[in-house]
């Protein structure tokens, strides 16, 4: 016998991102400095998104945000 709870492990939705983890504006368009990773982004998986995949990507694209940031992209 086990036990079964249900959780939510992360939200779907927020800003959106391109590849380089820029945050776009509501036309499409990157909003200059501005970079996301994590919870906080949408986009990038569509409608949804499968759990085991949070953790991957969040770190990478945090890695993506932070080398954007360093290359000034």
């Amino acid at each position: 016998m086990f036990q079964c709870v249900v959780s939510v492990h992360h939200t779907m939705g927020g800003v959106e991102i391109d590849k380089n983890a820029r945050v776009l504006d509501t036309s499409g368009k990157v909003i200059p400095g501005l970079f996301a990773a994590g919870e906080v982004t949408g986009g990038i998986h569509g409608e949804n998104r499968l759990g085991s995949m949070s953790m991957p990507d969040t770190v990478t694209f945090g890695r993506i945000a932070a080398r954007s940031v360093w290359d000034g992209v």
